[in-house]
């Protein structure tokens, strides 16, 4: 097994209001081999949105998106026959082709302008640098939000909690609105290749639609033939039902070679898995309504830290508080606080506390 040379990027692509004929044909035209193009339904999960105009009458819609997208840095291409929006920063406008106009002029069209955009965007993205988090207060006072200092900028955090509004949990039909099935997502496979390792104190492999990953529990390292900037979106994508956790006999020759491919420290890689596909869910598992015991702290040092992650985790630190109860204590919404639950399960940071 050698190191991949491989430099393909894996990129997040939203269609809005196209119809799958004509979705088909846009990415028939986007064919550059340096991208892996993921469909993502939410628009703030996407790295670039296409939205296609067929009424006059969607114009409101269209603002909406434009500010949403806005908010998160993703460009738009619009598809219309309308002229009443023109280009921004982060809006570009295509003419639909007229009739009998030659489709391929159009479609060469989209690739200039999505690759251009997309170059833009990945570009912002590699020069922005999460801030310097400095915790130099006793733990026990992070409830306090006057007493330390943490993320304050609300779409730095909507990057991983999401957008999602508040539930009445106490309504089973609210209740699907912030629930997801754990085991279409990565970090599952990743928690039980950690606990198959830790049990037979061996490296447990992960084969996934994306390729082969491997665990190790004793050295707490992931190994992949990928680095991170070509993994960036592999992990909130729910495709990974069909993913295979063993544990495989390895050969001396084999085992040295994975000292070949890059290394991840499994803690951080779980973290941000899971944060990713999270954004404001937990497994539909979960109760709600039973007290939170932390087991442990997680190497802050080392993770995304957004706003109010360490007064959620203070919160938990005291075993007596649901996560039903945590947004109604801290004044925050509850997408938050399910991030961060989904994030410490699966690390194995939390469980339910015991009745007394």
């Amino acid at each position: 097994m050698t190191k991949s040379k491989s430099t393909v990027k894996f990129v997040a692509v939203c269609f809005q209001n196209f119809d799958a004929i004509t979705q088909k044909l846009l990415l028939s035209a986007l064919t550059d081999s340096k991208y892996s193009i993921e469909l993502m339904e939410e628009p703030v999960d996407a790295d670039l949105c296409f939205f296609n105009q067929e009424r006059e009458s969607d114009q409101p819609e269209i603002e909406t998106l434009i500010e949403l997208l806005e908010n998160h840095d993703i460009p738009l291409i619009l598809l219309t026959d309308y002229k009443d929006l023109s280009d921004k920063p982060l809006l570009k406008t295509l003419d639909k082709p007229a009739e009998n106009h030659p489709i391929s002029e159009f479609l060469n069209q989209v690739q200039t302008v999505f690759y251009k955009e997309l170059n833009n965007t990945l570009k912002r993205k590699a020069a922005q640098q999460p801030a310097k988090l400095i915790f130099n207060k006793h733990l026990s006072n992070a409830i306090n939000p006057e007493q330390i200092q943490y993320e304050t900028n609300r779409f730095y955090a909507q990057k991983y909690v999401g957008l999602t509004p508040d539930i009445d949990f106490d309504v089973a039909a609210e209740l699907k609105h912030i629930q997801l099935n754990p085991q279409s997502y990565f970090f599952h496979y990743l928690k039980a290749a950690f606990a198959l390792s830790k049990e037979n104190q061996r490296i447990a492999r992960v084969k996934t639609v994306y390729g082969i990953f491997y665990v190790d529990a004793l050295q707490k390292v992931i190994y992949h033939d990928k680095n991170t900037e070509e993994i960036i979106n592999i992990h909130k994508i729910p495709f990974y039902k069909e993913t295979q956790v063993t544990i495989p006999k390895f050969k001396r020759a084999e085992l040295n070679a994975l000292q070949e491919l890059y290394k991840f420290d499994y803690e951080p890689f779980v973290w941000l898995s899971s944060i990713n596909a999270s954004k404001g869910k937990v497994p539909a598992h979960i109760d709600f309504n039973a007290p939170i015991k932390l087991l442990a702290w997680p190497d802050l040092t080392k993770l995304v830290v957004f706003k109010h992650s360490i007064r959620i985790i203070a919160l938990w630190s005291r075993g007596q508080y649901s996560l039903k109860q945590t947004g109604q204590l801290l004044k925050i919404p509850q997408r938050y606080p399910l991030t961060i639950y989904t994030a410490m399960h699966a690390l194995g940071l939390i469980e339910e506390a015991k009745p007394q």
